[in-house]
């Protein structure tokens, strides 16, 4: 049996793909586990109202982030390696130019003229105070983007030691800090967690920054910006429409419960996405390589492999979660109050495992630079699905928001590996 398990070692030490998640995942386990084993010392520094209300607003700046990020992290990686030297380095410069150029477009008209407070108005109602997190937000959204499109570039520059300190500096920063400030501090947990996350993921960015920022070639390239646009523009309005179908299942849970149980909602969503997680570590490695494999063949084949083994795997990660969180419920390490969220894990795992199965389908619509065709697949299930979710929520509340999950991801599943499987026979039929 040893010498099984040894030979089982040394043949992911010699693949490719094990190698670099193994040593991505190695730290990355540590980084986003610690969203999970921390859950529960942040469930009794805070109370339910605050969770609730805290998970509300930072989904909502996880959402737009990605949104205000204008798909440039897509053309990142797609580009990164068509370009050598200082023609690269143009490229870095031009993607970043693009990013300063829609960030102020966007963002300066809303707050000159403050529109932000219609909008805020829209999406958190009578929820918060908005004058005292207007600023707060707003270093939050910048931050955000920043920062994913900095990490974005240690991994497409295939960068892994550094992919590693950031993790774990992020880790061992952000979460520290946090902790200690929510037990000693009197005043707004809601508001105090918010700016010194941000103010540590802030500082964090900076630091890293500097060695990103070196590689740019202050050069203004109007072909490499048409390239640029040509990703990011169809990668934006799918990100558009994403974006209402993203945050309209809390939106309408907000408007028909309370955030005690927004708060068992999103502590499910969060419990759950150990799987988004770990799709999401694994698809920063495996990126760089789909797409610098040429035989769509052989990445086809591959892509069918691991949708067995993710599919395996995370099934077994959502029993042992499942039943972990009824341990930690039993002995009061998660509050009791909190015991709703048993009901609605089953459902929440089984749409998690869909998507993350999308999540590698999706992926051709890149590789045969059909985003244009990806974003009016989405485009056109995002519709369908908000409608799902407008019809399901109000009336069922958390139910209807988490039979509403499952549905979206099936739809969307079905559709795109039906288109992509189309893509992949004419390809290899011409």
């Amino acid at each position: 049996m040893f010498e099984s398990v040894k030979n089982i070692y040394k043949t992911m030490l010699r693949n490719e793909i094990a190698n670099r998640f193994a040593k991505v995942f190695s730290v990355d386990v540590l980084v986003k586990g610690s969203t999970f084993l921390l859950l529960p010392v942040y469930l009794h520094l805070m109370t339910q109202e605050e969770v609730g209300t805290f998970n509300y607003i930072f989904v909502f700046i996880q959402t737009i982030s990605v949104l205000l990020i204008f798909g440039l992290y897509q053309a990142q990686s797609k580009l990164y390696h068509d370009y050598k030297g200082i023609e690269r380095e143009q490229l870095l410069f031009s993607i970043n130019l693009v990013l300063f150029a829609f960030l102020a477009v966007i963002l300066l008209p809303i707050y000159v003229f403050g529109f932000d407070f219609q909008l805020m108005d829209f999406v958190f109602g009578n929820s918060i105070n908005y004058e005292l997190f207007r600023w707060p937000l707003l270093l939050a959204f910048i931050t955000s983007v920043g920062s994913y499109l900095l990490f974005n570039y240690l991994l497409t520059s295939e960068n892994i030691r550094k992919v590693q300190i950031y993790n774990l500096l992020k880790m061992i920063i952000s979460n520290g800090i946090v902790i200690v400030i929510l037990y000693v501090s009197k005043s707004d947990k809601v508001i105090t967690r918010l700016i010194v996350y941000y103010l540590c993921e802030i500082m964090l960015w900076i630091c890293f920054l500097f060695s990103y920022v070196k590689q740019f070639r202050f050069t203004f390239d109007w072909e490499k910006i048409k390239r640029i646009l040509s990703i990011c523009i169809p990668t934006f309005l799918l990100s558009l429409i994403s974006t209402i179908l993203g945050f309209s299942d809390k939106y309408f849970v907000r408007q028909k419960t309370d955030m005690s149980i927004m708060a068992v909602y999103t502590v499910g969503i969060t419990i759950s996405s150990v799987c988004y997680l770990v799709i999401m570590s694994f698809q920063n490695v495996w990126m760089p390589i789909f797409l610098k494999e040429k035989n769509v063949e052989e990445n086809f084949r591959k892509t069918g492999k691991l949708v067995k083994i993710i599919i395996g795997s995370f099934i077994g990660i959502a029993v042992i979660m499942i039943i972990g969180v009824k341990i930690a419920l039993m002995f009061n390490i998660i509050p009791t109050s909190y015991g709703e969220v048993l009901k609605i894990l089953p459902f929440l795992f089984i749409a998690q495992i869909i998507s993350s199965v999308n999540t590698l389908y999706g992926n051709y619509f890149l590789y045969f630079n059909r985003m244009t065709l990806g974003s009016l697949v989405g485009g056109s299930v995002y519709i369908v699905s908000f409608f799902i979710n407008f019809w399901l929520i109000p009336r069922y509340g958390v139910t209807g928001a988490v039979i509403a999950i499952l549905l979206n991801n099936i739809v969307l599943l079905t559709i795109v590996y039906s288109v992509v499987k189309h893509l992949y026979r004419n390809n290899i039929n011409s």
